[in-house]
């Protein structure tokens, strides 16, 4: 039974270098770069978020007009709620565009 227990554990989900594989490796989530996305971190704190100002709210869209994550621009929860509901503000009143090509 021992012997049963060591073999399955060496012959885990190891790679070549040991490395487990679940723990993500350079492009895992928990590991170094290498990912898909890049978080481009704005200082949202001097920033003053208003709908009647789409030249800072652009900072915030993609470049296919989608409103970008928090993982990519770091801001808070807050602070990302009220980014959207500014962008939704300012999409009606047509200072900003729905969608990009």
């Amino acid at each position: 039974m021992e012997e049963r227990q060591n073999r399955d554990y060496q012959g885990g989900d190891r790679n070549s270098d040991g490395d487990d594989k679940r723990r993500g490796g350079p492009g895992g989530r928990q590991g170094g770069g290498g990912g898909r996305y890049r978080k481009r971190v704005l200082d949202t704190r001097n920033i003053t978020i208003d709908y009647k100002n789409p030249e800072t709210l652009e900072r915030f869209i993609s470049k296919t007009g989608k409103i970008l994550p928090r993982r990519m621009t770091g801001a808070t929860a807050r602070v990302q709620r009220k980014i959207a509901r500014e962008i939704k503000r300012a999409r009606m009143i047509n200072l900003l565009p729905f969608s990009k090509r």
